[in-house]
């Protein structure tokens, strides 16, 4: 007979003091590559990519921009960018124009189905976050919120190690 397999924990199955521990960045980075794994299973859903998806973002506002603008938006390469789009442009979600005041300079803007698609990707990412606050009670919520932006007006302040032990010299 087989040994049985322990079941895989998951985010959240820990409760109580045990779960308190390690570093709070641990426990913060684990919450957020959580997140951005559910958002991402759904992105994959409509066909996109992650940074597919920053870049009909960026372009939802409806002003058209070159690959250069749109790396520096997405932190990635203009090469990687460059990419990006040409993979968007072959499922016809943006359009590549010549730019009226630059004539080397190609500006990129959404098509009609490209403007769809940035609707459903943003419809969902909100549908991720507002399941994740309805799941949790209101009190637990409203004090996560107000912790997580103690932490952010905290953590600039709080000396380092190195920090530290210059001051005690």
């Amino acid at each position: 007979m087989a040994p049985k397999k322990k079941p895989r924990e998951r985010p959240g199955d820990q409760a109580g003091p045990a779960a308190t521990g390690g570093a709070l960045s641990v426990h913060l980075k684990r919450a957020e590559q959580a997140i951005v794994a559910r958002k991402a299973r759904g992105v994959r859903e409509l066909d996109l990519t992650g940074p597919q998806c920053k870049v009909l973002g960026s372009l939802n506002c409806g002003a058209a921009k070159s690959c250069t603008q749109l790396a520096r938006e997405a932190l990635v390469t203009p090469q990687a960018m460059t990419g990006i789009v040409r993979n968007l442009e072959l499922k016809g979600l943006v359009e590549r124009n010549p730019s009226p005041d630059h004539g080397r300079v190609v500006l990129v803007t959404l098509s009609p189905a490209g403007r769809e698609r940035a609707a459903a990707v943003g419809g969902f990412a909100e549908r991720v976050e507002h399941g994740l606050r309805e799941a949790l009670p209101e009190e637990d919520y409203a004090q996560l919120v107000r912790l997580l932006g103690r932490v952010a007006e905290l953590a600039p302040q709080v000396p380092g190690r190195a920090e530290g032990e210059a001051a005690r010299r």
